[in-house]
């Protein structure tokens, strides 16, 4: 199932407005993407910078959305993923789906029963994802009333050809649910712990996880390319480089004048295994901290493969 026709909440049906250039004539850039599943086109792009492990922390930093690092876990799935995409024929829809869960796999995360669990991660190919989200925030009880009104109209301005988002819930570091307060309208959540400088008492738990991409945009790029975006924007709430950072990243894959990777970078898939290692709990800048490391074991892996390959 590649998640065609997804409900968004509220009763209000993305698939019925944003999938409709699958159905009818194909753009120039989904063609382009076609041809590039199969091998009839070559990106070409400048190459990325060689990895400085050094400066890796400032380089997670920069890319992850959060409000204050030093005392917020951040958001992760903890509950199985299952990817889910809208927009795209359905032999391409397949593969972005395999894609995101090879992906997802490979940075420890649990995957739903392929073709029979809920989309609680969703890619929407759409023709202007602005538009869509602005007919959504017209519509009362949609999927936008559940992130905060700073998230959301951060959201609605951002002009670029990507929005991404998450809804995200507080539990315990036990994944205990809060219970209401009928008397204050406050959350109380019951729980146990010591003091700590980075453990926290709470975790962010991802309940659904949305990117919308503009159709125009990926002309010329891979369905890779896209799939392994949609991954950095979809398994954690990060955010785009803008141009060339320290070195690679699928980040900047909408960014005109930055070197495109083929896929996911070393950086990347050491970003996302320090994100789901360890306990959720922790504090979003100690987590950070642990990209480093992940760094390295991410080049030793690949040094000895390339060894390998060489013998």
């Amino acid at each position: 199932m590649a998640g065609y026709g997804l409900l968004l909440g509220g009763g209000f049906l993305l698939g019925a407005m944003a999938a409709a250039p699958a159905a009818s004539a194909q753009s120039s850039a989904t063609d382009a993407l076609i041809k590039a599943s199969e091998g009839e086109i070559t990106v070409t792009a400048r190459p990325d910078p060689a990895p400085q492990v050094g400066k890796a922390r400032a380089q997670a930093r920069t890319i992850t959305d959060a409000s204050n690092i030093f005392t917020e876990p951040l958001p992760l799935f903890q509950t199985k993923v299952c990817p889910g995409v809208s927009g795209l024929p359905l032999d391409l829809a397949e593969y972005v789906v395999a894609r995101i869960r090879y992906n997802a796999q490979g940075a420890g995360l649990r995957l739903g029963k392929a073709g029979k669990c809920e989309p609680n991660l969703i890619v929407a190919f759409v023709l202007d994802g602005k538009k869509v989200l602005e007919k959504l925030a017209g519509k009362g009880n949609t999927i936008l009333a559940n992130i905060p009104a700073f998230e959301r109209k951060q959201l609605l301005n951002d002009s670029g050809p990507v929005h991404a988002f998450v809804i995200a819930e507080d539990r315990t570091r036990d994944g205990m649910r809060a219970k209401w307060d009928p008397s204050s309208r406050y959350k109380i959540l019951e729980t146990q712990g010591a003091n700590s400088l980075f453990l926290l008492k709470t975790r962010s738990d991802i309940q659904k996880s949305v990117v919308l991409i503009d159709i125009p945009a990926i002309d010329g790029l891979s369905a890779k390319q896209i799939a392994d975006y949609a991954t950095m924007r979809g398994l954690a709430k990060t955010r785009p480089v803008a141009g060339d950072a320290t070195y690679g990243t699928i980040l900047n894959l909408f960014a005109p004048d930055a070197g495109h990777p083929a896929g996911l970078t070393t950086f990347d898939i050491a970003y996302l295994k320090t994100l789901y290692s360890n306990a959720p709990n922790i504090v979003a800048a100690a987590k950070l901290g642990g990209l480093k490391y992940q760094m390295r074991k991410q080049l030793a892996a690949t040094d000895a493969d390339q060894a390998g390959d060489n013998n």
